[in-house]
């Protein structure tokens, strides 16, 4: 079988179309060679992506636990922040330019949902859940007391991603690190038995932040056990989901890189301070009011030169207190190309000569119909001398 050589992101937002011409500048597209290759074992080639640029091992290989952590979280957009999140908070620990990337094979869905369950005592088992029992010890409850022991001993730990990173050697791509996130609730969501009501339990974030780190430890003093993990260095993060109805998906909170150690201990703990915000919103006229208020004057500007624009939304992503990327998303109704172009133009002159927030942030403006079809995406970053349209 021959595959021909395809440039592959591993993250899904890292390519974007490219457009037609016009006097704005515009992406180029993605060339793809036309050699061919066999199927051999081989790397893509590297991609700078949003949040980091690994190489993908090839042929691809689905995760073991494929879509298990899709079912655990509330968005696909939290999903994609837990798996580029993680992604971001190796390489630290597996650098890019070293290590290649590969989808978890270790922990197939068996190995998780055990994982994920209530303590118990099967000394059988090869693998100990690692959420805490019912306050009687057990893992089980009666339907009668299901309601109350779920609202004493609520689920902390709501699912577990793994990534593999691979380095080449003699007789090709080995296992040589994975990383870990422990995607922690926010809240105890749980629905009594036989279709009864659904509860929401809100969870004290010291309390979360210890039952993860306790159940970091026990899974790397597990895993230690297996063959298979023996001799990885592994890296380990803890991740807190976004609550129910969130506009912006949750953010990581602490990372350890673990090396080829038993445990994880306290001191291996580094702190991480990420967080969304959306414009417009109360949050962040409160929080980070300057940057709110650059949001609505970039706004009123576009407004004030076309009267069918109705507004837009940005998403801001904070690193260590600072505005680090923003995206924003411009839902509006064209009647003509050439209105198209004329908006795109403006905004284009306003990422140029009057924006207001600092430079070196990346940008990223979707402009789409009202129904939410694609009509040009504009991006800015620090590098470029002027901005990159995609229609």
């Amino acid at each position: 079988m021959k595959w021909k050589q395809l440039v592959i992101p591993t993250v899904a937002s890292a390519i974007l179309l490219s457009g037609c011409s016009m006097k704005i500048p515009m992406g180029e597209e993605e060339s793809t060679p036309t050699g061919e290759e066999t199927a051999a074992e081989g790397v893509t080639q590297a991609i700078e992506a949003r949040d980091s640029y690994y190489q993908m091992v090839i042929p691809f290989k689905p995760a073991a636990a494929r879509g298990l952590a899709q079912r655990q979280v509330s968005s696909s957009l939290e999903l994609e922040e837990v798996e580029l999140g993680l992604m971001r908070h190796s390489t630290d620990a597996f650098d890019p330019d070293k290590f290649a990337y590969q989808e978890g094979q270790l922990l197939d869905a068996s190995d998780v949902f055990r994982l994920l369950g209530r303590k118990d005592k099967s000394p059988d088992e090869e693998l100990t859940p690692l959420n805490p029992a019912y306050a009687d010890g057990k893992a089980e409850v009666s339907d009668d007391k299901f309601v109350e022991a779920n609202k004493k001993s609520p689920l902390y730990l709501a699912s577990i991603v793994e990534q593999d990173y691979m380095t080449k050697g003699d007789n090709g791509y080995q296992l040589a690190g994975v990383s870990f996130a422990l995607i922690l609730n926010r809240e105890y969501v749980f629905q009594a038995p036989n279709y009864g009501p659904t509860y929401t339990v809100k969870l004290d974030t010291k309390k979360v932040i210890a039952e993860g780190e306790r159940m970091a430890n026990e899974l790397v003093a597990q895993l230690r056990k297996r063959e298979d993990f023996k001799d990885l260095d592994v890296n380990i993060a803890l991740y807190m989901k976004s609550t129910q109805g969130s506009p912006t998906p949750g953010n990581y909170i602490k990372s350890a890189f673990v090396g080829s150690d038993n445990e994880v201990t306290s001191g291996d703990w580094q702190a991480i301070d990420e967080k969304y915000y959306y414009f417009p919103s109360k949050t962040a006229t409160n929080d980070v009011r300057e940057d709110a208020q650059k949001f609505s004057l970039f706004s009123d500007r576009i407004a004030d030169v076309f009267p069918d624009f109705s507004g837009m939304i940005g998403k801001g992503f904070y690193q260590n207190g600072d505005l680090t990327r923003l995206e924003i998303d411009i839902p509006i109704q064209f009647y003509s190309r050439a209105e198209l172009v004329g908006f795109t133009q403006h905004v284009v002159g306003l990422l140029e000569n009057r924006w207001e927030y600092n430079r070196n942030v990346p940008v990223r403006i979707n402009v789409t119909s009202l129904g939410g079809d694609p009509e040009v995406t504009i991006v800015y970053e620090d590098g470029m001398d002027s901005p990159k349209v995609y229609f």
